[in-house]
């Protein structure tokens, strides 16, 4: 064609030339993903290789079971608390794309201090300075930050927790995710590299089975056992499908964009309660017995943030997936099952 056929909202026209330079683009790009083994780094690297995204490469202190089957996916060797491993890495890999999923969650920052000071804080200024040593810039760095950034719900307006409310963390986490973002500005400043920090609350689906927000995988997982389970906390938690988070990041990094933002990704508020009625209106698709979920005795209200605002992100990132409590739902039951039957 001689007219030039448009793309969705990207503003770039897919002329001839335009369509060669999208598909060298796309074969040259070289995926950087700290914590790749992870659940929300184990989604993305899935999904980035079923988009034919680019040559991708994980950054983990140990190899992943099963990565020898994904061709695409490659390995590398690393701690995030050793700066010269990440050195030696980004020299060897040389990534048009870094995505930083790497980081100790909220318990062991609390747990072990130091060591999330290491990790959190040090190593993502490692990545970042090693990052201003490649011999070629890169095209765009994404930063996995949190909700645990900001304050309570009372403290913001009707219309939800916006990325550019204040800061106001409760714990040690909280405000290490807060350098992060920080640290991806002024690396943009710097450098002129896109940045994208992108907040999230609690996942939850297949992989999500780690930490104290984990409560609601673990319900349905002893659904699909037939097993009790007491829910530790009620309130309101933000939910996201771990498949979309995945989706999420693989997108904040290869989708159109330009210059440094704070995003939260897509997601929506339930009461807990809410969420259990979920579980067991879909657990009837399956040959369960009744679900026996409660809320145990000493349980207390959740401290967790809700109500993101997603209308920036909707924005900025139109092809990011959400998916809705009832069908992430029935996913997380089917894959649990299948996991039970093998």
């Amino acid at each position: 064609h001689t007219r030039p056929l448009p793309v969705q909202r990207c503003g770039f026209c897919l002329s001839w030339s335009g369509f060669r330079y999208f598909i060298m683009s796309v074969v040259n790009r070289r995926i950087l993903i700290t914590g790749s083994t992870g659940c929300i780094g184990t989604h993305t690297v899935d999904f980035l290789l079923s988009e034919g995204a680019g040559e991708v490469f994980g950054f983990n202190r140990s190899n992943p079971v099963g990565s020898e089957d994904k061709p695409g996916f490659n390995f590398i060797a690393g701690d995030l608390s050793d700066a010269q491993s990440i050195e030696r890495a980004l020299k060897e890999i040389e990534p048009t794309h870094v995505i930083h999923l790497g980081a100790l969650q909220t318990p062991d920052c609390r747990d072990f201090p130091m060591k999330g000071l290491d990790i959190n804080v040090l190593g993502t200024a490692y990545l970042f300075q090693a990052c201003v040593q490649l011999n070629r810039p890169l095209e765009r760095f994404v930063f996995a930050s949190s909700s645990a950034v900001n304050g309570t719900r009372s403290l913001y307006g009707k219309d939800g927790v916006r990325p550019e409310d204040p800061y106001h963390p409760f714990n040690l986490y909280g405000y290490w995710k807060v350098a992060g973002e920080g640290m991806a500005q002024a690396f943009h400043q710097a450098s002129g590299v896109s940045t994208v920090s992108l907040r999230l609350a609690t996942t939850y689906g297949p992989g999500r089975d780690r930490g104290f927000t984990a409560a609601m995988t673990s319900a349905m997982k002893a659904v699909v056992k037939g097993e009790p389970f007491e829910v530790p906390y009620r309130g309101k938690e933000h939910y996201h499908f771990s498949l979309d988070v995945g989706a999420g990041f693989a997108r904040a990094a290869i989708d159109p964009f330009s210059g440094s933002g704070v995003f939260n990704l897509l997601g929506q508020t339930y009461a807990i309660e809410d969420f259990i009625s979920t579980i067991s209106e879909e657990a009837v698709h399956f040959e369960f017995d009744e679900p026996k979920i409660k809320f145990s005795d000493d349980a207390e209200m959740s401290p967790f943030i809700y109500d993101l605002n997603d209308e920036a992100t909707k924005e900025a990132f139109p092809r990011m997936p959400f998916t809705s409590l009832n069908e992430g739902v029935r996913q997380s039951l089917a894959y649990f099952s299948r996991l039970a039957g093998e």
